[in-house]
């Protein structure tokens, strides 16, 4: 379970503003307090890890951009509609910024990216973004199509279960992929 927690972190702290925002959205209902806390928790790190010197992540402007520029428009805006789309507009930059190769290395132990190849480690950084998009034209689908009622059912299970399932099988996957790996060099030793 601690390995779980150890890939979790750097993702957690990447995508925290969007986190919040979305967490105190839910909570609270309130569009006002939830885009504040996010913009402010999302400044608050990028200016953290510049005063400490440390590098910002890809995920980490993009999750702050996010939250800066779909808060914003959505308080403007105050169309249902467009908050309904606005989660497709989200997954696909989330699913852009997917797109660079071996995006997921920055995540994973160091054991991993030193026993899989880069074309696995490609394979498995691959399968995100066609989650996000795939997540992203079911939104969009749903969104423009359906009730907000039915819209609320989706957005609360469908993008949020998706992830989980995804990371839970490529945990699975690159576990037995890694030991599988390990032994067959144990065993070629040896001999």
């Amino acid at each position: 379970m601690s390995n779980i927690a150890e890939a979790l972190k750097p993702l957690v702290a990447d995508l925290a503003s969007s986190i919040f925002f979305a967490a105190l959205l839910f909570i609270t209902g309130n569009v006002y307090i939830a885009t504040g806390i996010g913009i402010a928790i999302g400044i608050a790190q990028v200016a953290y890890l510049r005063l400490r010197g440390r590098p910002i992540a890809l995920m980490q402007w993009m999750s702050l951009a996010l939250v800066v520029v779909f808060g914003t428009l959505t308080l403007y805006f105050h169309d249902p509609r467009f908050v309904m789309v606005k989660f497709t507009i989200v997954h696909l930059a989330i699913a852009a910024a997917m797109l660079q190769p071996n995006w997921m290395s920055r995540y994973l132990p160091k054991i991993v990216t030193e026993t899989l190849s880069v074309a696995e480690l490609t394979l498995y950084s691959a399968m995100w973004p066609v989650l996000m998009f795939g997540l992203a034209a079911a939104n969009l689908y749903v969104g423009l199509t359906m009730s907000p009622q039915a819209w609320a059912w989706f957005l609360g299970t469908v993008p949020t279960a998706a992830p989980w399932v995804l990371f839970g099988l490529q945990y699975l996957a690159i576990r037995m992929h890694v030991r599988s790996i390990l032994r067959r060099g144990v065993a070629v030793a040896a001999e």
